[in-house]
């Protein structure tokens, strides 16, 4: 699977190019102390190694091309410290690359590719640079601008729309994968609402959902949202250190990483198990809209579009249930966009405007935010795009308000 990724990336670039990707590696905090190691998810979906300071290269001639692994070479005392860095065997057999070498070749290997050919061909260096990388120094940044100290005739090029054209359409394995995420994100849902009930802490049922995901074998896709009453209007809050009140909702905005594949699920739930009547009308608009989404999702359509449907929605529902007044407008009850593109990072790779296609997997995460009376509400699923409309991945995932209260009557 990843040999085929990398020739399908190869066929997309110019002859006498030079390809290079970086696994990344993690910061030191304090010391000899190291933040987490977050691989480069397009290095991981082009390799399936989730090692630090690994440095892919790919070579593209008129008539040939060609592939390298670089890694650290293994160090048997640091291997008892930290435990070992990953065996040439070993990186070969995942990544299906033949040619391993060790990283301090790297600027060498990629200059005598360069002079091999003389001055009668410019070469092209290609790696993928976010918006950030642009931004601020980076390691990919820093070695094209080594070669090009040396090789001043090579030009550079961003692959990140190449990549990112390729990573929005999900394969069937990819499929399977965020099916898992969700599938584990449903069981930690639950458990959260089986043990829900008035003045409850917001961390304690964040730490039921987490027990679940260590029992499965998965990580978090993202910092976990468990907001009651008031704090449910913050649309980032993470803090989770509250005490909820009587009668109050919960909004969770959670999900399960498997593989590192995604799940991004949002539920709210009356922390009593019933909905008051206020709750029960303001939360029967937002899930109208989440369906709204889901039917006219398809190929052609931009999530722009999907966004100014449901904000054209709001704008004849809110009304109705006496919001909108004194000048007020749908941008002050929800102020963000109803989806985004998921899969290897929960706000995927995608590039502006991009009409939707068969195999985009995107959210569909439309909500309401009553600040003035302590009620926020937002009801997410993970939808992917079909040749003819959409189908929802996260269909399991109670939302129907008389299926939550019957399902929280038998806690």
């Amino acid at each position: 699977m990843y040999k085929e990724r990398r020739q399908r990336l190869l066929e997309n670039l110019p002859d006498y190019s030079i390809t290079i990707m970086m696994a990344g590696s993690a910061p030191y905090t304090v010391g000899d102390e190291k933040y987490p190691f977050y691989v480069n998810r397009s290095f991981y979906y082009y390799t399936g190694l989730d090692r630090e300071n690994l440095v892919l290269m790919l070579v593209k001639m008129p008539q040939r091309t060609s592939e390298t692994l670089f890694i650290e070479r293994y160090d048997p005392k640091m291997a008892k410290w930290v435990g070992g860095k990953i065996l040439p065997e070993e990186a070969k057999k995942i990544s299906e690359v033949e040619d391993i070498a060790y990283l301090e070749g790297l600027d060498t290997y990629i200059s005598s590719e360069i002079n091999s050919y003389g001055k009668y061909h410019a070469f092209t260096l290609c790696g993928e640079l976010s918006k950030q990388e642009l931004e601020q120094p980076s390691a990919l940044a820093d070695l094209f601008n080594r070669i090009k100290s040396l090789q001043p005739d090579v030009t550079i090029k961003n692959i990140y729309a190449d990549t990112t054209r390729m990573r929005l359409i999900k394969s069937d394995e990819e499929l399977e994968l965020m099916q898992k995420a969700i599938a584990v994100t449903n069981d930690g849902i639950k458990a959260m609402m089986s043990r829900a009930r008035d003045n409850v802490w917001e961390n304690e049922l964040e730490a039921y959902f987490d027990f679940v995901l260590k029992i499965e074998q998965c990580g978090h896709a993202f910092q976990t949202i468990c907001a009651s009453g008031k704090n449910a209007t913050i649309l980032h809050y993470s803090a989770n250190n509250c005490q909820a009140g009587e009668g109050e909702l919960l909004l969770c905005d959670l999900g399960a990483s498997y593989k590192y594949y995604n799940a991004d699920i949002s539920r709210t739930f009356p922390l009593n198990g019933k909905f008051s009547p206020r709750q029960r009308e303001l939360y029967d608009i937002v899930l109208r809209a989440n369906q709204m989404v889901l039917e006219n999702a398809c190929p052609g359509i931009t999530t722009r579009d999907l966004n100014n449907m449901v904000l054209d929605f709001y704008a004849e529902e809110l009304p109705k249930v006496g919001l909108l007044q004194d000048g007020k407008t749908v941008r002050d009850y929800y102020w963000h966009g109803c989806s985004h593109h998921l899969g290897l990072e929960t706000h995927d790779q995608s590039l502006p405007e991009m009409p939707l296609e068969a195999g985009n997997v995107i959210t569909d995460e439309p909500g309401l935010y009553i600040e003035e009376e302590g009620i926020g509400i937002r009801i997410e699923d993970d939808i992917l795009i079909t040749e003819d409309g959409a189908v929802c991945l996260s269909n399991n995932i109670m939302k129907d308000p008389d299926e939550i209260e019957a399902f929280m009557s038998r806690r």
